[in-house]
């Protein structure tokens, strides 16, 4: 079909204009068929070869479901996409995924926020939960997911209360990992980058037996490298195992293994890269100033082991039962050295505490247990949908800290020696604490058939969950628990005709929050609402998803940090503050335009205020554009750009340090222009076994902070990296 009349089906259906119904089955017909096929009969899942969409998921409510039939918007990042852009870690991945956006806080492993709401349950697996049960620390063992392991990445924006439990409205990321296919496949990759930075991937997969009956799968891949920041490097391995067999024709077994280790150097922690002067003038940094040193690491290494079980009773029923156990240690050493700068001398100071170094060593341990039945049964002469199952997950997370004096650091001789953890220590001292955090519920979903065009779901969750904090050295124990905790869904879909359907959702929020009160007790949890409403269209037998959002968040019993110092063992104070607002409206596209032309990416706006109607976090941006996009010409040439835009954004503060000087604090204000990021690739397919492809990131060396708060951390500049692979 041409180009032309493919782009006016599209242009069309973004202007809201109804096609009439012969014309879509015309183009339907027309369609080539999807590539790519079931594993074997009881795998649910069909994957779409070379596509940026998939036809199905099931992150809601725990119905398999279109995108078009999920009454929330959905956003899918294929393994084709990953592959096309080169993306290495979870953080990239969600940087072109709409609507997300991040502070960076950190040399590494960011704070994400969707829908200007943290990301607070990090990134699960298969669908089971990965986050700690100190959510600080989420992002250092979920963000160090390879994106290698993926078949695809399902992020569901705004609540998922029903399977998740607890978490803010902001998305659910979960990833799908890759399964053994029916037919022998394999590939090799090696790749070569800025700042040395190198990449091997391996990938071997089908049957283990005759029948095909037994099926593997094992990919590993390791990459080194430098970077734009001074004397930081980073080395990742990651290996990962999977077996899965046909026990009876309507019974499916499988057991997977993985192994991550990631090993950082030259980190800097919070607040060790100031951004101004005491005198409240801006720091002229380099974009690769960094107060990290070679002795300064975060070391990760975590493994999991997955089990899973799925039968099928009959044409309409299963169940599946699927559990993880999941082992993470880190060990973490860095420095403070203050937050600001005096002019005068070049020495960092800070007017809360001296400089010092950190220890911490973290243990976390995770189980999570989840079975469910879905399938139909008839009522009033239809057919309608239901699942229902049990969900549980803990995680006990030890952490140690121990701090030593460090000298003052000047920018003009930037070096500090390795800390000795064995001397003084700072006011604080040492620090040993266990942390267990649980959450159990039932939960289930009807989706009932009202009329050929119309599907009214009515679910919810009922949750029990605790909390333990245990400090083994001043022998003190804080606990919180609530049970019968109901989280509510209703979801309403309506279909206009065979490509167009309207939809709205309403879910309930619950969060159990880790920050104390000025008495020393965990504050309550934080409650609220989710509303959603939009449009959805689907093209090509679901291969081109559209769609258009509006939505509402509102939270009470938020944590907020009050000012107020900190407890007697160094925690911060917060407070709890109700009626904060969230609204927003989204516009999204995905998958293929053509055969030859795929396509992902969004705009979002999004305003955040509190009940007086001030803004919040505005150090994030309100409105976000991104778009990907790579097209195949005949000669075996691949080519693609992406585009990544945001807002102004800007930090209020006060320089404290200011006083010494001046007798009073000085008010500033950073600030972060809007920007764009643009990237671009081209892949060339020598044979059909051999290909070459090129990437470059951030191909015109934007320069920008990803931290508004009184810090200096830019994003990353220009880099380029070239790739052969093979497939055999």
């Amino acid at each position: 079909m041409p180009t032309k009349k493919y782009l006016a089906i599209v242009i069309s259906a973004l202007c809201w204009a109804a096609l009439p119904e012969a014309s879509m089955a015309q183009i339907t017909a027309e369609k080539a068929p999807v590539k790519g096929k079931k594993a074997n009969p009881v795998v649910e899942e069909i994957l779409v070869q070379g596509s940026y969409t998939t036809q199905s998921m099931n992150g809601a409510t725990g119905l398999d479901m279109t995108l078009r039939e999920t009454p929330q918007t959905v956003t899918i990042v294929t393994s084709q996409m990953i592959e096309d852009k080169g993306l290495v870690d979870m953080e990239q991945v969600l940087d072109h995924v709409p609507g997300v956006s991040k502070s960076g806080d950190a040399s590494e492993y960011s704070v994400m926020y969707v829908r200007g709401f943290q990301l607070d349950t990090g990134v699960q697996v298969d669908g089971m939960i990965t986050t700690p049960a100190n959510s600080t620390y989420s992002g250092d063992t979920s963000q160090s997911i390879d994106p290698i392991l993926a078949e695809r990445i399902e992020i569901l924006k705004g609540a998922a209360g029903i399977l998740g439990g607890q978490g803010e409205p902001s998305a659910t990321v979960n990833m799908i990992r890759k399964r053994p296919t029916t037919d022998f496949k394999a590939s090799l990759m090696g790749s070569l980058g800025s700042w040395d930075t190198y990449r091997t991937e391996g990938d071997i997969s089908g049957p283990l037996n005759e029948s095909g009956s037994v099926r593997g799968r094992f990919i590993g891949s390791y990459m080194d490298g430098d970077s734009y920041i001074d004397r930081y490097s980073r080395d990742k391995s990651v290996v990962y195992g999977i077996i899965e067999t046909d026990l009876t024709p309507d019974t499916l077994a499988s057991v997977a293994i993985d192994k991550t280790k990631v090993n950082s150097r030259g980190v800097y922690n919070w607040s060790s890269n100031p951004a101004f002067y005491t005198d409240g003038t801006l720091i002229d940094h380099d974009v690769s100033f960094s107060t990290g040193h070679e002795w300064a690491h975060r070391f990760i290494e975590q493994w999991s082991i997955t089990p899973y079980i799925k039968h099928d009773f009959s044409d309409s029923w299963s169940v599946k039962a699927i559990y993880r156990f999941a082992k993470a240690t880190q060990d973490v050493s860095n420095a403070s050295f203050g937050a600001y700068v005096d002019k005068a001398t070049g020495n960092l100071v800070d007017p809360w505490t001296t400089p010092y170094a950190l220890y911490s060593d973290r243990t976390s341990d995770t189980e999570s247990f989840n079975i469910v039945a879905n399938g139909e049964f008839g009522l009033l002469g239809r057919d309608h949908d239901v699942v229902f199952g049990y969900s549980y997950s803990s995680n006990e997370f030890g952490l140690l800290f121990d701090y030593a004096d460090m000298p003052v650091y000047n920018l003009n001789h930037p070096h500090a020696d390795a800390p000795d953890y064995s001397g003084p220590s700072s006011p604080y001292g040492l620090s040993r604490s266990i942390e267990e955090g649980e959450q159990s519920g039932i939960y289930g979903t009807v989706r009932f058939n009202l009329a050929d065009p119309l599907k009214f779901m009515l679910g919810g969750r009922v949750s029990d969950w605790s909390y333990l904090n245990t400090d083994l050295i001043n022998k003190t124990i804080v606990s919180t628990s609530e049970n019968n905790v109901v989280i509510p869904y209703t979801g309403l879909v309506y279909d206009v005709n065979s490509f167009l359907s309207l939809y709205a959702s309403y879910t309930g929020i619950f969060l159990p929050v880790q920050q104390y009160g000025a008495d020393g007790n965990v504050l309550d949890p934080t409650e609220g609402t989710n509303t959603e409403a939009g449009i959805k269209m689907a093209f090509f037998d679901n291969e081109l998803n559209i769609s258009a959002a509006v939505y509402r968040a509102n939270k009470d019993n938020v944590a907020e940090y009050a000012n107020a110092g900190k407890l007697p063992n160094g925690t911060l104070i917060y407070k709890s503050i109700d009626g904060v607002k969230t609204d927003g409206y989204e516009v999204e596209i995905s998958g293929a335009l053509t055969e030859r032309w795929n396509i992902s990416g969004g705009y979002t706006d999004n305003k955040a205020e509190d009940k007086e109607g001030n803004p919040r976090q505005t150090y994030l941006p309100t409105r976000q554009f991104k778009i990907t996009n790579s097209y195949s010409l005949s000669n075996g040439l691949t080519v693609g750009a992406s585009a990544r835009w945001q807002n102004y954004s800007y930090g209020d503060a006060t320089i404290p340090a200011a006083i010494s000087s001046t007798g009073k604090a000085i008010y500033v204000k950073q600030e972060q222009p809007s920007y764009w990021l643009v990237d671009v690739m081209g892949r060339y397919e020598i044979t059909d076994s051999l290909s070459v492809s090129l990437n470059i990131d951030n191909l015109f060396d934007e320069i920008y902070n990803r931290s508004m708060w009184g810090y200096s951390d830019f994003g990353d500049t220009r880099s380029a990296t070239a790739a052969v692979r093979y497939k055999f």
